[in-house]
């Protein structure tokens, strides 16, 4: 995978970070459903959030170089 090009560094960052958002709404969606407080579940969605991006970047920047 080569992904030195500029615009597809774009499409990868836009996939990567699109895969977070779907993880950290999974994440709220379950600890809404396990009936815990409100903070907890935006706390749950941003650590997902964080996680799987910094996950899904890391892996990309290790596959590309």
């Amino acid at each position: 995978m080569n992904g030195n090009n500029p615009s597809q560094k774009a499409v990868w960052l836009a996939i990567i970070l699109l895969a977070s958002v779907v993880g950290a709404v999974a994440a709220g969606v379950l600890f809404q459903m396990a009936g815990a407080a409100g903070p907890a579940v935006v706390g749950a969605s941003g650590a997902a959030f964080m996680g799987t991006a910094s996950l899904g970047l890391a892996a990309h920047r290790f596959m590309t170089e």
